[in-house]
């Protein structure tokens, strides 16, 4: 007469599923947590006479706006460039109020930086046109 084969009982044998349950669910959470993202993509940064706010959430940035520093003006032009935009906006009197806005309405990649800086137009007696840095600032988008 043949013997049936040796097996554990059934509670030895549940433990392990039961261990193996409990540790991919604890893996699809932690997975879960460390995708979210940490960071926003909007930000402002002043430096000299020019001033540059992100708008946006995670890695998505919606738009990108140029402005004066507070109490300040020059007559020039914003150059606004990073993560895809390249823009030079017209050339007119800067004031506080003013904006020179650049839509993007996209993800970027983490660490990109977006810059703008502000160039002032001087005219000597129409002799020798020159254009002066006015400031230069930047803000990274981290998720």
């Amino acid at each position: 007469m043949k013997r049936a084969p040796h097996r554990a009982p059934a509670r030895t044998r549940r433990f392990p599923r039961a261990a193996a349950c409990v540790t991919a669910v604890t893996a699809a959470t932690a997975l879960l947590v460390t995708a979210a993202p940490s960071a926003s993509a909007g930000g402002r940064s002043c430096a000299g006479q020019a001033c540059l706010t992100v708008e946006g959430t995670g890695l998505y940035v919606a738009r990108a706006t140029a402005t004066t520093a507070p109490d300040s003006e020059f007559f020039g032009h914003f150059r606004m460039y990073g993560g895809g935009l390249d823009g030079i906006s017209s050339t007119q009197h800067w004031h506080e109020g003013s904006r020179y806005t650049l839509a993007l309405g996209r993800r970027l990649p983490d660490h990109t930086k977006i810059c703008v800086e502000g160039w002032e137009h001087v005219d000597k007696k129409h002799v020798d046109k020159k254009v002066v840095p006015r400031g230069r600032t930047c803000v990274e988008i981290r998720g």
